[in-house]
């Protein structure tokens, strides 16, 4: 599986994935950008299903779940059913012509924040055999590690790496999340 978005360079192990950047800059790495509130809400939408696949986002909705409650981003998904105002949009295809079961990209606003992601998952592999429910999931919660703002991972223990086998984030997806969205000027963590 590959996470595909784009510029995403894959990081050596160590405590996060954004060791040795800036994180608290805009532009450093992409980010969503802060809100007064401190929690952004950011509106998701989910294309129609495939056909034969109606529970098909089901994986998808529980993998914007785990990151929200699980990683301490400051970040909360609401879903809605109008396109026009999501910020986040889940599409689908029958299959990559390879091995790639999704890929996310991201548009960056003047300031060099995320503003708007795209995610496409793939309803089969690219031999046909259709994705079960828990692939969808694995693929799922490392496209939603890079709607987040995450690169990938070298290591295979974290649900970045880009054939993650894990349905659960490690402590090194949560510690990435906490230091790419640290307060300005907060280096205690």
């Amino acid at each position: 599986m590959t996470g595909g978005a784009a510029g995403q360079a894959v990081v050596p192990p160590g405590d996060t994935y954004v060791e040795g950047s800036d994180a608290t800059e805009a532009g450093a790495i992409d980010r969503w950008g802060r809100t007064e509130a401190g929690t952004r809400v950011l509106q998701v939408h989910f294309a129609d299903p495939p056909g034969d696949r109606p529970d098909f986002w089901r994986e998808a909705r529980s993998a914007l779940r785990v990151w929200e409650v699980v990683s301490g981003a400051p970040l909360r998904f609401e879903i809605t059913s109008d396109p026009t105002g999501a910020e986040v949009e889940f599409l689908w295809i029958d299959r990559f012509p390879t091995a790639q079961a999704g890929s996310t990209h991201r548009r960056l606003d003047e300031a060099g924040f995320i503003e708007h992601v795209t995610v496409t998952l793939a309803a089969a592999h690219s031999d046909g055999v259709p994705m079960s429910p828990e692939f969808v999931r694995l693929v799922a919660l490392h496209e939603v590690g890079h709607v987040v703002g995450l690169p990938h991972s070298e290591n295979p223990g974290d649900a970045m790496h880009p054939g993650n086998r894990n349905l659960e984030l490690s402590p090194r997806d949560i510690r990435s999340v906490e230091v790419l969205y640290r307060p300005q000027g907060d280096d205690s963590k």
